[in-house]
């Protein structure tokens, strides 16, 4: 897994994998200074990936305002979600017990 540009995630289709419990701090010590992307609903903080097997996943979390604690896991291909949760977790060396919601529940 290697970070990657936000501008760079991208692509089609777009899949929610996850909430995971994982604070800001945590995610920079680990990976670097976060990236603000925008959309429609607004800001959000996010930290994208590359994963081994090419897929594109990113972590994100609304800037302001954010509903629930963690970040969002989704992700960019033609993967079964569980399949880059899995892939994720392994690369990412986070535990599954980080896992708050499975989006294919």
């Amino acid at each position: 897994m290697r970070r990657i540009e936000a501008a760079a995630f991208h692509g089609s289709p777009q899949a929610y994998v996850a909430q995971l419990e994982v604070t800001t701090e945590s995610l920079e010590a680990r990976c670097g200074a976060r990236e603000i992307t925008r959309d429609d609903l607004g800001d959000w903080f996010t930290f994208a990936f590359a994963l081994d097997s090419g897929t594109l996943a990113a972590l994100v979390r609304e800037a302001e305002h954010a509903p629930h604690p963690g970040y969002i896991l989704t992700a960019m291909g033609d993967e079964h979600p569980r399949a880059v949760l899995t892939e994720f977790l392994a690369e990412s060396g986070l535990s599954a017990d980080r896992v708050l919601h499975e989006g294919f529940d």
